[in-house]
């Protein structure tokens, strides 16, 4: 299996009785990818849980190839990362990479905590993503803290992997981290979404970060103006 097709219908999320977002929909197949962005507290993190499975929604559907979340993760190869955070601290880096692959390469001995922040978020990501083949990817603010060596190896990386046949789900609060790089863009904006393909923001030319920015503030000037009494 090289490759599914991600959905999720109407789908809603919180913690305790506040709602994080609610009646988000879209479908991604195989081979393309999806950009997440919205302001800090959008509910990025959030959504990207709920498909990963680690977050029950509290309304609607997840399904990836046809399967809930939690039984997927079980039968198809799907990388997660959260962020350099959630790596362990203790362990070394070296038998880290040789746990999350399989056989992954990495001759740095010392324990993950020690290294700086740029180095744990691309042990990482060379870690979930140096398994092939991958039906789906979905990462949390994944640019965060690389450098400019790391940032173009992610994307070129991620590209490739789409390519393959992967579906690539993206979240990030900058613009110019996805722009390019996706198919659709949702953006989540005061618990709502709205999802935007590519060739509908620009039919000349790739998209750029200024034109998702653009993009951003008018469905955002939109969603206030709606909630003025």
């Amino acid at each position: 299996m090289t490759g599914c097709t991600l959905a999720a219908r109407d789908v809603a999320a919180g913690y305790a009785r506040r709602e994080v977002f609610r009646e988000v929909s879209f479908q991604l197949p195989e081979g393309q990818s999806l950009g997440v962005l919205g302001p800090s507290g959008a509910g990025k993190t959030t959504l990207l849980r709920v498909i990963s499975g680690l977050l029950k929604p509290c309304a609607g559907d997840v399904r990836i190839g046809g399967l809930a979340p939690r039984d997927a993760v079980r039968r198809c190869p799907i990388a997660y990362f959260a962020g350099e955070a959630t790596l362990p601290g203790s362990v070394r880096a070296g038998r880290w990479g040789e746990v999350g692959t399989a056989g992954l390469v990495i001759s740095e001995r010392r324990r993950i905590r020690t290294l700086s922040r740029g180095t744990r978020q691309l042990l990482g990501l060379r870690t979930v993503l140096g398994r092939h083949p991958l039906s789906l990817i979905v990462l949390d603010e994944p640019w965060e803290a690389l450098d400019q060596d790391g940032a173009r190896w992610l994307t070129a990386t991620l590209e490739n992997k789409r390519d393959r046949g992967a579906a690539v789900v993206l979240s990030s609060h900058r613009m110019h981290d996805l722009a390019g790089l996706c198919d659709a863009y949702l953006f989540l904006i005061a618990g709502r979404a709205r999802l935007v393909k590519a060739h509908d923001i620009t039919r000349v030319g790739p998209v750029t970060g200024a034109l998702l920015t653009d993009l951003f503030d008018k469905l955002r000037g939109a969603t206030s103006l709606r909630a003025v009494p």
